[in-house]
């Protein structure tokens, strides 16, 4: 195996490769850290020379913008408002309408009675009505009845009267001839 001598210590195999790696080690640790110095030189750089943006044009549309936004507001508050008078239309005019389908259903009720008050009126006046006429009938066929008779029994006495006359003025001999 090989052998190294280094300020009068004798490096073998294992130790070798750990003497390596250790030097290897910090050298990578040395580079890193001038890579990072570098790295944090060049950001104080960019840092120290950086000059804020020119918002100004920003500046101006976000003023029209508030005022566009100004606008809108006020006019979503016109919105809104006219939104509100037309829900208390809807809500009066849908109280009005149920008041008037109220009225409407009371006088439709109210119609109804009258008009069954009124047909029992009308079937009463009707069955007496017919009473009356029957009674009527039944009066004039009575009194039509008592009149063809007498009429018949005066017909009758009048034939009996005149048949006697004929029978007398047959029977009388002076008016033979």
């Amino acid at each position: 195996m090989a052998e190294v001598e280094f300020a009068g210590v004798k490096f073998k195999g294992g130790r070798m490769v750990a003497v390596v790696m250790a030097l290897t080690t910090l050298g990578g640790f040395i580079f890193a850290g001038a890579e990072a110095y570098a790295r944090w030189v060049a950001m104080e750089k960019k840092i120290n020379s950086y000059t804020a943006p020119d918002l100004s044009g920003f500046d101006k549309k976000l003023a029209v913008m508030s005022k566009t936004m100004t606008t809108v507001t006020k006019e979503m508050g016109s919105v809104r408002n006219r939104v509100l008078e037309m829900q208390q239309i809807v809500r009066d005019t849908r109280q009005d309408t149920r008041d008037d389908a109220g009225k409407l259903y009371s006088g439709i009720s109210a119609v109804d009675r009258r008009s069954r008050t009124l047909d029992s009126e009308t079937r009463l006046a009707l069955r007496q009505a017919e009473k009356t006429l029957r009674d009527i009938t039944e009066s004039a066929s009575t009194r039509f009845d008592n009149k063809i008779n007498g009429v018949d029994e005066k017909l009758d006495t009048l034939e009996k009267r005149l048949d006697k006359k004929l029978q007398r003025a047959l029977d009388n001999p002076l008016l033979r001839k």
